[in-house]
Order: C-alpha cells, then structure tokens, then sequence
C-alpha cells in the first residue's frame, strides 16, 4: 500500500509540475480575459461549501503537489501559476474550486498595491494560503 501511495504521489508531483509549466507559458503569452474562461464563472466572492473527507484528501494531496513541485521548477511559480494550475488538477477530478484574486496595500507611505491570486475548493485553500488574509477581493472564479 505504502509504494502505491509513493507513486501516486510522485505522478501527482509530476503533473503538478508540467502544470505549472503550462500555467507561466499562458501567463506569459494569452491576454488575462482569455484566461478567464478557464477559471470558470466570474462569482461574488462567497464561503465554498464543505467537502468530504476523501476531497479533502485530494485536495491536501494537490496542495503538496503543487508546493513540492513549484520548489523544483526553474521557471517562476508565483500564486498566479499555483492556482491556475492547481485549478486545472482539481477540475481534472471534477472538483469544485473557487480561484481568488485579491489586492492589498504593501505599505500606506509607498503608496504600492500587490496583487495576490489564491485557490479554495470544498473550505480548503490549496494554493495561496499564506497572504490571502491580507488580500481584498477583487474577483472570484468558480468551477
């Protein structure tokens, strides 16, 4: 049982990876309108439902994935990258997930916005969980 969880984990890793490969190459070269239709509806932002347990698995098992394979990546896999392509892996397996993007203010005196994109799915975040709290919601996408 063991092995099978390894391999699993390693083709999870694998397609994470080639995800977010796929993810740089379309923010580098498709117009962000265009993406949009791949993140799904255009929501008010809103609380997901609850998942089951076995999502929730899924969807910690992506999250690793994703952070494992963004370390290992020589190209740049910031928020953007890490929820487009966890969005893809979760859509994949028919789930449900809600794509954020979010501003905050970096500091009053600089006058300097950061812009951060962060994914949910079933009430778990898994991408983006780190500076999402501090983020005013922009826009939201669910699928």
């Amino acid at each position: 049982m063991q092995q099978k969880t390894s391999i699993g984990n390693l083709l999870l890793f694998a397609e994470a990876w080639s995800l977010l490969a796929v993810a740089r190459l379309v923010l580098i070269f498709i117009p962000f309108r265009k993406i949009t239709r791949v993140l799904g509806k255009n929501i008010t932002a809103q609380q997901p439902s609850p998942s089951t347990e076995s999502k929730q698995l899924l969807q910690q098992n992506i999250r690793k994935a994703i952070s494992s394979a963004s370390r290992w990546s020589p190209w740049r896999t910031a928020c953007f990258e890490q929820a487009l392509a966890a969005k893809i892996m979760l859509k994949n397996r028919k789930a449900v997930s809600i794509v954020y993007f979010g501003i905050h203010r970096k500091s009053e005196e600089a006058n300097s916005i950061l812009a951060h994109a962060w994914l949910e799915s079933g009430g778990v975040t898994v991408t983006g969980g780190k500076n999402s709290y501090r983020c005013s919601v922009i826009a939201a996408f669910k699928s």
